[in-house]
C-alpha cells in the first residue's frame, strides 16, 4: 500500500512536467496546436509500441456494438492539453492543474451522479457535496494574486480580472471534458478488456482531430528553431503522457479508484507550486505564498471527500 501511494503521486508529478514542456515547446513552435500535436503523436507511437509488445486480450467482437461517443475521449483530451498550455502560460503552473480539478471534480459528481455515458451512480450526499464546494473555494484562494504595496498584481502588467475570469472559467469546462474524457475510456477498457488498448485509441483519435487543426489553420511550426535551440527533452511531452495514463491503470487496481486520484492529485499539486516558485524547466516564476499554499490544501482536502467517501 505504502508503495502504491509513493508510486501514485510520483505519477501525479508527470503532468505539471508535461505541460511545462509543453507550453516552452508551444511557445518555441509558434502554435499551441502544433506543440499539442507533437505531443500526441509521440504518446500515440509509445502506445502503440506497448500494444505490440504487450498484446493484450482485445474483445474485438464487442467495439462494433458500442455507442459512437465510446470512440470520443481523444477528442476531450485534445482540449483539456491543449487549453493547459494555454493556461499555463497566462496564469503559472499551479493555476493550470488546480482550475481543471474544479471541473474534474464537478463533471465527475455529476457524470456519477446522473449515471451518465454508462457510469455506475453514486448519490450525491452532503458530504460528496461539501468536498466539491471545498475544491471551489480551494481553487479560489490558490490563483488569488497578491497584493504589493497595495496594487494588485492585475495592475503590475499580469492577465486583467476579466481575462482571469474567463481563463478560470475555460479551464473548468475543460476539466469537465477530462471527466468525460476519463468515463469514456474507462468504458472502452472495459468492453474491449485491455486499458491499454483504450488509451491508444483515445491519443490515435486526438491525433488526427489536431492533424485536421493544424492542417486547416495553415500552421507553420518551426521546427528549425526548436531543433536548433532547444534541448532534447523538449520533444518528450508525449510520453510523459503516455508514462501518465499506463501508470494510472497499473497503480487503480493496486490503491482502488479514489485514492489513486487523490495520490494522484497530491503530486500534481505539489509540484505545480513548485513549478511557479522556481521556475522549472524555464517557466516564468511566480512566487507562491502561504494562501495559495493553503488553497491547493483545500482542493485536495475536497478531492479527498469527493472521491474516498
Amino acid at each position: 500500500m505504502i508503495g502504491g501511494v509513493l508510486a501514485g503521486i510520483s505519477v501525479g508529478l508527470v503532468l505539471p512536467v508535461q505541460t511545462t514542456i509543453n507550453t516552452r515547446l508551444g511557445r518555441r513552435m509558434g502554435s499551441v496546436f502544433a506543440a499539442s500535436l507533437v505531443s500526441f503523436s509521440v504518446g500515440t507511437l509509445v502506445l502503440l509500441v506497448a500494444l505490440g509488445v504487450t498484446r493484450p486480450g482485445i474483445a474485438w467482437d464487442t467495439l462494433p456494438r458500442q455507442p459512437w461517443w465510446i470512440w470520443s475521449g481523444g477528442l476531450c483530451g485534445v482540449a483539456f492539453l491543449t487549453f493547459n498550455i494555454v493556461l499555463m502560460r497566462a496564469l503559472g503552473a499551479s493555476s493550470a492543474v488546480v482550475l481543471p480539478i474544479v471541473g474534474q471534480v464537478v463533471g465527475g459528481v455529476l457524470i456519477d451522479a446522473t449515471g451518465a455515458l454508462g457510469a455506475t451512480r453514486v448519490a450525491l450526499g452532503p458530504t460528496r457535496g461539501a468536498g466539491a464546494l471545498l475544491v471551489v473555494l480551494g481553487a479560489v484562494l490558490a490563483n488569488m494574486r497578491p497584493r504589493r504595496g497595495g496594487v494588485s498584481a492585475d495592475d503590475q502588467g499580469g492577465p486583467g480580472r476579466l481575462r482571469v475570469l474567463a481563463l478560470g472559467g475555460a479551464a473548468v469546462l475543460t476539466g469537465t471534458l477530462s471527466a468525460v474524457q476519463a468515463t469514456v475510456n474507462g468504458r472502452l477498457g472495459v468492453v474491449s478488456g485491455s486499458a491499454l488498448l483504450a488509451a491508444a485509441v483515445s491519443f490515435v483519435v486526438g491525433t488526427l482531430t489536431l492533424v485536421v487543426v493544424v492542417s486547416a489553420l495553415r500552421v507553420q511550426p518551426r521546427l528549425r528553431e526548436v531543433t536548433a535551440t532547444e534541448p532534447w527533452w523538449i520533444w518528450i511531452g508525449g510520453v510523459l503522457g503516455a508514462g501518465f495514463v499506463l501508470a494510472n491503470s497499473a497503480i487503480a487496481p493496486v490503491l482502488g479508484t479514489g485514492l489513486t486520484v487523490s495520490v494522484v492529485l497530491l503530486g500534481q499539486i505539489v509540484l505545480g507550486l513548485v513549478v511557479d516558485h522556481v521556475g522549472l524547466l524555464g517557466a516564468p516564476r511566480r512566487p507562491v505564498g502561504a494562501l495559495r499554499v493553503l488553497g491547493a490544501l483545500t482542493v485536495l482536502a475536497g478531492v479527498a471527500l469527493v472521491r474516498l467517501v
